[in-house]
């Protein structure tokens, strides 16, 4: 694997970071005294004299800081010189935040990183954020009862399009990853090593089907090790990739907890499985339950957040959706079908007797893209005698495009 010169920039920003005393408030200053624009201009700060420090307001620490990088630069080198090394071989991509491809999610929270690492289906990152991603997070040692919960959400899930998001551990990550996988849906492993350290070993094979049917993400470099404090800031890019956060089943002090910390700490829903109050490795779970988090006892209710979340970023980001290469393609065509439902949603409401067939179906699919509804919530929002919305609605079914599940009609995505 090639990479670019940005890209070769992005690795050596890891390797001043990983390597220097370089960290976020040396960085901080470094934006705001406007020494640097970007992350990847400390490349070019590389070998510049001490003396052009001078021009700007830096804190001492700040300015030590750098000087010692620019001393070191001999080993900063080398590292970067090794992470790509590693990565070619492993065919590890790179994404920073001035990449398209670098998840919506991410951009929308502060202290992600501004480099990622990964390997696998890179278009998965659009696409968690079309269709919405759920953290399913909990204990190595699970129980029977969460494990089949476990496989039961997470398959559910996947199957209406929704990225599944976890760390790969055994237990309850494993789990999730492997039924989302068998479900035919999509999921993301974030590894608290580099994404070529396949972590535990006892996931090898795990790993391998993420890897070639799925997408592996680090903020570590490639060769990285998983070292015990890399797993608090690994869990905090799960909740930040995720929509919402799952909890299956958590002790009193287990990780897992941080990942629901995050989670809320983003402003993001956290479901917990409800679990035996005598059973020592969910009290974690029972905790988070007393303080407010949500009871998970049926797959709609976490649709609806993860709609929900989908809807907000839409309106809030509407810029967001418009990073993919295919939809880059078809900007144009995009800007049309915009042009075009909004004058057909003012053709429903002016003279619905002048609606096609085909334009009532396109009206239903697109109100059906902000989340699933029942047949009377639709019906309130078009003028249509109820039989014949539920005409359409069998119509769509029969060609693949709507599915009913619990009441709620809902868009297939494959």
């Amino acid at each position: 694997m090639d990479y670019t010169d940005d890209e070769m920039k992005d690795f050596y920003y890891t390797a001043v970071r990983m390597n220097t005393g370089i960290d976020y408030k040396v960085m901080r200053e470094m934006y705001d005294t406007g020494l640097i624009k970007s992350h990847r201009d400390l490349y070019d700060l590389a070998g510049v004299p001490e003396s052009r420090l001078n021009g700007y307001a830096l804190s001492d620490r700040g300015k030590g800081k750098i000087v010692e990088w620019l001393e070191a630069e001999d080993k900063v080198e080398k590292a970067c010189e090794r992470y790509m090394q590693t990565g070619a071989q492993n065919g590890i991509f790179v994404l920073s935040v001035e990449s398209r491809e670098y998840p919506d999610n991410f951009r929308m929270l502060g202290g992600m990183p501004k480099v990622i690492y990964g390997k696998g289906r890179k278009e998965l990152l659009k696409r968690a954020s079309k269709y919405g991603s759920v953290a399913v997070v909990g204990s190595r040692n699970a129980s029977s009862y969460a494990l089949y919960a476990t496989e039961s959400f997470a398959r559910d899930l996947s199957c209406k399009g929704i990225t599944i998001v976890s760390g790969m551990a055994l237990g309850v990550d494993g789990k999730a990853h492997q039924a989302a996988l068998e479900g035919k849906g999509s999921t993301i492993a974030i590894l608290a090593g580099g994404p070529d350290n396949i972590y535990p070993s006892e996931n090898r094979e795990l790993y391998r089907q993420i890897a070639a049917k799925g997408l592996i993400l680090s903020e570590m470099p490639p060769g990285q090790q998983p070292l015990r404090q890399y797993f608090p800031s690994r869990n905090r890019l799960i909740a930040g990739l995720s929509d919402c956060t799952l909890v299956m089943e958590a002790g009193d002090k287990s990780g897992t907890l941080h990942t629901a910390s995050y989670a809320a700490v983003q402003g993001k829903e956290v479901f917990v499985l409800p679990n035996n109050i005598y059973c020592e490795n969910a009290k974690g779970g029972l905790k988070l339950l007393e303080d407010g988090c949500n009871v998970l006892y049926t797959a709609d209710n976490v649709i609806d957040s993860v709609s929900q979340a989908i809807l907000c970023r839409k309106m809030e980001y509407p810029e967001l959706s418009e990073g993919d290469d295919e939809q880059e393609a078809q900007s144009e065509g995009r800007a049309a079908e915009k042009e075009k439902l909004a004058m057909l949603r003012l053709k429903a409401d002016r003279s619905p007797d002048e609606v096609t067939e085909d334009e009532w179906k396109a009206l239903i699919e697109d109100r059906l893209s902000v989340k699933p509804l029942d047949i009377d919530s639709l019906s309130g929002f078009f003028a249509l005698p109820f039989y014949r919305l539920s005409e359409l609605l069998i119509a769509l079914q029969m060609s693949g495009r709507v599915v009913l599940e619990n009441g709620k009609y809902a868009l297939t995505f494959f």
